[in-house]
């Protein structure tokens, strides 16, 4: 499949989900949200799992703040994303009213400090990732939104993995049940995830 045939591939899934994701209601976005935080917190990861890292959605996407509550009152650290030179960087916050402003792409950023804001890197503490898109499938497959930064994010941090003093990272995606599919249009550049969770079903990679 050359370049050009897959971007159109892309473009047309993308304009699917987004289309799915429309039709959703209210209550059931507020009802996904509360179902997949108490999966996530019942599941096998939530025990051993240190650092958080949790989108900020964006209107369509599954929302994370249930999730980020249960971890703050876990007493687990909890890392939202800010972009910072063209790359996502995650910084620690302590409650859901910590301080947040309008980002580049209008998704909600936590305001920094300079030396003061606590940055995540890959580290001897173990952390779950979740992970934001379009569309997941069932062998780790994830449509974003086209720009790429997740999965460059991905794949840096996978990188860093190549030290013994490295805790492996595990990204799921977080998702509503409708955006898992049988297969997702995939590039060379595109990371697979090592599950995704959704309100209705987990699912984990093993090979991954």
């Amino acid at each position: 499949m050359v370049g050009d045939e897959l971007q159109q591939i892309k473009q047309a899934a993308r304009a699917r989900a987004r289309h799915i994701l429309s039709k959703l209601n209210p209550k059931r976005r507020g009802r996904a949200a509360l179902d997949a935080s108490r999966a996530l917190r019942n599941s096998s990861i939530w025990t051993t799992c240190d650092c958080l890292l949790a989108y900020m959605a964006l209107d369509t996407e599954l929302s994370c703040a249930p999730v980020i509550r249960l971890a703050l009152n876990d007493n687990k650290k909890v890392f939202t994303p800010k972009m910072l030179a063209g790359k996502i960087v995650f910084f620690r916050i302590f409650s859901n009213g910590d301080s947040f402003v309008r980002g580049p792409f209008g998704i909600r950023e936590p305001v920094t400090r300079g030396g003061e804001s606590e940055m995540w890197e890959p580290g001897k503490e173990s952390s779950l990732v979740l992970t934001p898109g379009l569309l997941f499938d069932e062998e780790g497959g994830r449509l974003g939104r086209g720009e790429g930064f997740f999965d460059r994010f991905i794949l840096g941090s996978r990188l860093g993995e190549s030290s013994f003093a490295v805790t492996k990272p595990l990204f799921i995606g977080y998702a509503y049940d409708e955006q898992i599919v049988k297969r997702v249009p995939m590039g060379s550049r595109d990371e697979r995830l090592d599950g995704v969770l959704s309100d209705r079903r987990f699912l984990r990679y093993p090979s991954r």
